[in-house]
């Protein structure tokens, strides 16, 4: 005996279920699947009405689920909007979305303590300004992450130590661009030019040779 062909509206349904299976996704998105999939408005408005009956299609759970990972990954409020933009939620459901100044505020602080263990070869110059720019484009303002980023430097120690892997680098690329000696005055000034104070250079100059 033949399986009864489905009705369109029926199979449109159930490509939707397939479609769901895999991923969360807006009604924009769904709509645009099902039309891809040969429905037209009527068919696709029976099948947006009756996933949304059953469940299928729930916007505000995509919400809920953007925010919590953004939460964990301690990112900002734009970069909440900037995901839900990117799932084509409903605009009229992103723009009930409000900026919590005390939360953007924790948020920051947090992702700064990771973002300095990422950053734990940059010199405090640098450090400012990787931070900075991760900040925005996590998704905080421009004056917050101003804010994070001046809060933010190494311990004298620290420094130094970065120096060293800097002056190290120069070395030896300069070793192989001359293959004979390098140009301590010409690493002094590329240093200098990164942001290390002169007195740091040299002291670090003199433990390296010493070394030698």
């Amino acid at each position: 005996m033949k399986k009864r062909k489905l009705e369109k509206t029926d199979q449109l349904f159930v490509d939707a279920q397939k479609k769901l299976a895999n991923s969360n996704c807006s009604v924009k998105k769904m709509r645009e699947f099902l039309k891809k999939k040969g429905g037209n408005k009527k068919e696709i408005d029976e099948v947006i009405d009756k996933l949304k009956r059953y469940s299928f299609l729930d916007e505000e759970e995509i919400i809920r689920n953007v925010i919590s990972y953004c939460d964990a990954k301690h990112y900002g409020y734009n970069k909440i909007i900037m995901m839900l933009k990117e799932r084509q939620i409903d605009q009229s459901k992103i723009v009930k979305i409000k900026l919590d100044a005390s939360r953007e505020e924790k948020e920051s602080i947090e992702l700064v303590k990771r973002l300095k263990k990422r950053y734990k070869n940059k010199n405090t110059i640098n450090l400012k300004r990787n931070i900075y720019s991760a900040l925005i484009r996590y998704g905080f303002e421009p004056n917050l992450a101003s804010i994070r980023a001046l809060e933010v430097h190494n311990s004298p120690q620290e420094e130094l130590n970065v120096l060293k892997l800097d002056y190290l680098k120069l070395i030896s690329s300069n070793s192989r661009k001359a293959k004979d000696k390098y140009n301590k005055e010409e690493i002094v000034d590329t240093l200098l030019s990164k942001g290390y104070k002169y007195n740091d250079i040299r002291k670090v100059e003199k433990d390296i040779y010493e070394m030698d």
